[in-house]
């Protein structure tokens, strides 16, 4: 918006040097002053518009970086949301498993409990067989000793 304004500022004055110019070329002046007065303009309009290059080119220059400049904020930025959210992430997972690893201790311990409670309930009902068995082989001794006093 500058630029133009001053741009316009520029041709403005040019334009008003140009009327000087021509307006001094009606009166009484030898053609080699206007030839030179017409010279002189043309190399301070040439000189405008070149400073008005310039001046526009250094602003491009200046957008440029400040637009490199700033994309390479936002990458940074983005770069470090993304290695936080991989953060977040690896914790959670790391959580996981160690939550993971709790239950399958739990479930082991249970499962232990659970061997050594049925383990001892088979050696009782083993021991009640080993006890029945003893007793019905006194029962079949004593059978067999009134079989042989009733022959």
């Amino acid at each position: 918006m500058r630029q133009t304004t001053k741009v316009r500022a520029l041709i403005g004055v040019l334009a008003v040097i140009v009327f000087v110019v021509s307006a001094a070329g009606c009166g009484i002046v030898s053609d080699q002053t206007k030839q030179d007065a017409k010279k002189k303009v043309e190399a301070k309009a040439k000189q405008a518009e070149q400073k008005v290059k310039q001046k526009i080119e250094a602003k491009k220059q200046q957008a440029k970086k400040k637009v490199e400049t700033k994309g390479q904020q936002a990458k940074q930025e983005i770069k470090k949301k993304v290695e936080a959210k991989g953060q977040q992430v690896e914790q959670k997972v790391k959580t996981g498993q160690e939550d993971l690893e709790k239950k399958v201790d739990d479930l082991k311990q249970k499962v232990e409990t659970s061997q050594n409670d049925l383990k001892k309930k088979v050696d009782g009902v083993q021991k009640d067989v080993n006890d029945l068995q003893e007793k019905v082989d006194e029962l079949l001794k004593k059978v067999d000793a009134q079989d042989q006093q009733n022959q």
